[in-house]
């Protein structure tokens, strides 16, 4: 007989299956059961996994309790440093946990690097600093995901240097023309310029390029914080040390976060992608194609002091200011 499950031929006769181990029904033919070759049915629905109690979890390292919030989706011990990610499934220890020391503490120093760069912001910036009305102040110890980031952008762009050239030699002979025999000259000139030209631009080259980026992509790993996401800043990481919670002076709130690596690694390739097309496009403004390949590895969590400084313009607007404070650097501005 044949077993229903796999197929396989038993004796008759036999209870088990040789090759699963499951009953075996006896068939009046001994033939293969019919259906066989069919896909196997479903496997029966697992229940869900029973809700983690928070209060209930502790560090792996040391036993404290961990006391995280419903949202928190990266704990940092507040005893030993030891940081974790929670899901469903669990708790899961993180390798790669660093920190950058805090550099900046006192609050004249950050707001004199915030001064500079203000007014360094274009000649109608010139002031703002001077004019500018500080509302809130302070800092904290943030968790970053830092996503290792390879990108290769391929795009297609048309090259106007031929055509400016030819342009340019259109308007020295108008010029000359125009010089000699008035408005004749002035047509014809027009007449050599269109020539120029070519219709609009459409004898214009078209040539494809290839930018390649490498990037250690920091995200911040609280949503309540991702309207200060960085665009272009990337932490100084020569200078970072592993995590050491001691190193963090007192009264500088170490915070937990919610976004999970997984998460990091999405915004992280979004934002590479943008950085890339930024980039393709200082180079050459007539891009008509582009196209880009972003690799993202596993990342490292970060805790970086940071500096959120809210200040009121004078035409009363606000504007919040990111200082990192490992190395008094203005890493964001965000209009409130």
């Amino acid at each position: 007989m044949f077993c229903n499950a796999c197929g396989q031929q038993n004796p008759d006769g036999a209870a088990f299956c040789a090759r699963c181990g499951r009953p075996l029904a006896a068939t009046a033919s001994g033939g293969a059961p019919a259906g066989y070759g069919a896909p196997p049915p479903p496997p029966p629905p697992q229940q869900a996994a029973a809700p983690i109690d928070l209060k209930s979890l502790k560090c792996k390292q040391c036993g404290a309790p961990l006391n995280p919030s419903g949202n928190d989706a990266i704990i940092t011990c507040e005893y030993c440093g030891t940081s974790v990610t929670i899901s469903g499934a669990g708790l899961k220890a993180i390798q790669n946990h660093s920190m950058l020391v805090p550099q900046v503490l006192d609050q004249q120093q950050a707001m004199a690097a915030v001064g500079k760069w203000m007014n360094s912001q274009g000649l109608f910036h010139r002031h703002d600093y001077e004019t500018s009305k500080l509302l809130e102040a302070k800092v904290q110890m943030v968790p970053f995901w830092i996503i290792p980031s390879s990108a290769v952008t391929h795009y297609v762009y048309q090259d106007a240097g031929v055509e400016a050239a030819e342009i340019g030699g259109g308007l020295a002979a108008a010029a000359l023309l125009g010089g000699r025999g008035g408005g004749a000259g002035n047509l014809l000139g027009g007449m050599m310029l269109g020539s120029a030209m070519g219709g609009g631009g459409a004898n214009m080259a078209k040539r494809a390029a290839e930018l390649a980026g490498q990037y250690q992509f920091p995200i911040i790993g609280v949503k309540g914080l991702g309207a200060y996401q960085p665009k272009e800043y990337q932490f100084d990481l020569t200078s970072r040390v592993p995590y050491d919670k001691r190193k963090a002076p007192n009264g500088i709130p170490v915070l937990n976060g919610d976004v999970s690596e997984d998460d990091a690694k999405f915004q992280a390739k979004n934002m590479v992608v943008q950085l890339q097309a930024a980039k393709a496009r200082h180079q050459h403004r007539m891009i008509e194609q582009l196209n880009t390949e972003v690799n993202v590895s596993d990342g490292e969590l970060l805790h970086a002091p940071v500096w959120y400084m809210n200040f009121q313009k004078k035409n009363g607007q606000n504007e919040m200011i990111v200082i990192d404070a490992a190395r008094n650097a203005v890493m964001n501005a965000q209009k409130q």
